[in-house]
């Protein structure tokens, strides 16, 4: 017969082994920590999506990040209604590099050039880095996004000049609305090929109120120009390059009289008429407090 004390042994050594699986289950999850960012959760189709990962070696010793059989060491899982997409190129841009111990790295990657996301749906993305010791992957917890799109309310074609003794290309610039998951409005500006299916670039102009319509125009250097509102009063003038790139904005303020508006002249040069130059930079001028009795000057009585 077997005592209750033969068991104690056993039963010790067990507990003693199931505490050493943990600890080597937890030190081995804790080889390399992966945190993916995104800025937000709602995009318009071919907007920007990027991500911000940041890898921690937490290995004890300096690491070799290097992919197997020569590919990236981080890649991502990105899941599309629940269907696992495959990416534009194997191994992206992520050449082999050393992550000395206790230390960090942070990648910014536009997941739009790596992974078709452009579609609409529900999206389920997550990061996963190569841990060459063990042959295997890291990954950061699951981020959900949405992609939809805004049917363009302006959109206006112009030619590009692709040279001596060629034909010019054709692009389009159009305006979008979208809201996404904020309360506000934001304005969108979108660049594509007029006949053809490829986008340049599609972003955010930012903050949109439509009390009062936007006006857009193209000027003789084939450059957007959108005066918006942005808010009660105050204006955003806007201009983007035949290119796609954003070349900054101006903002205007309504007066008791007028308010600002977009007009072209003859040779195709854009001029803002009416409303006042506004620096949001600035700090509003603080009014004057009139003066007490006491310091005023000899001889003057207040009112």
């Amino acid at each position: 017969m077997v005592t209750p004390s033969q068991f104690r042994p056993l039963g010790l050594l067990i507990v003693s082994m199931s505490l050493a699986v943990i600890f080597i289950t937890q030190k081995a999850d804790a080889q390399l920590i992966v945190e993916m960012k995104l800025p937000k959760t709602h995009y318009l189709s071919y907007e920007s999506m990027v991500a911000n990962v940041t890898v921690y070696n937490r290995a004890g010793n300096d690491l070799i990040l290097g992919g197997p059989k020569g590919k990236g060491w981080m890649t991502f899982n990105v899941y599309r209604d629940g269907q696992l997409l495959s990416p534009r190129s194997i191994g992206g841009k992520f050449e082999t590099m050393l992550l000395k111990s206790g230390r960090s790295i942070t990648k910014k990657i536009d997941l739009n050039k790596l992974y078709p996301v452009s579609d609409y749906g529900s999206y389920a993305i997550n990061a996963s880095v190569y841990f060459p010791p063990q042959r295997t992957y890291f990954s950061s917890k699951k981020i959900r996004v949405n992609v939809a799109d805004a049917r363009a309310f302006w959109k206006q074609s112009f030619g590009v000049s692709q040279g001596r003794d060629k034909l010019a290309s054709f692009r389009q610039f159009s305006l979008h609305e979208h809201r996404g998951n904020s309360s506000n409005s934001a304005l969108y500006v979108r660049l594509r090929e007029t006949k053809g299916t490829k986008v340049y670039c599609t972003f955010s102009l930012g903050r949109f109120i439509n009390v009062r319509k936007p006006q857009a125009t193209i000027d003789s250097q084939s450059r957007l120009n959108v005066m918006h509102m942005i808010s009660p009063r105050l204006y955003s003038h806007a201009r983007v390059s035949s290119e796609g790139t954003f070349l900054g904005n101006y903002y205007y303020r309504e007066t008791a009289d007028t308010r600002p508006s977009l007009v072209i002249d003859s040779a195709g040069i854009v001029k803002v008429v009416g409303g006042i130059a506004y620096d949001p930079t600035k700090p509003p001028e603080q009014k004057e407090k009139p003066r007490s009795a006491s310091e005023l000057p000899p001889g003057l009585i207040s009112n």
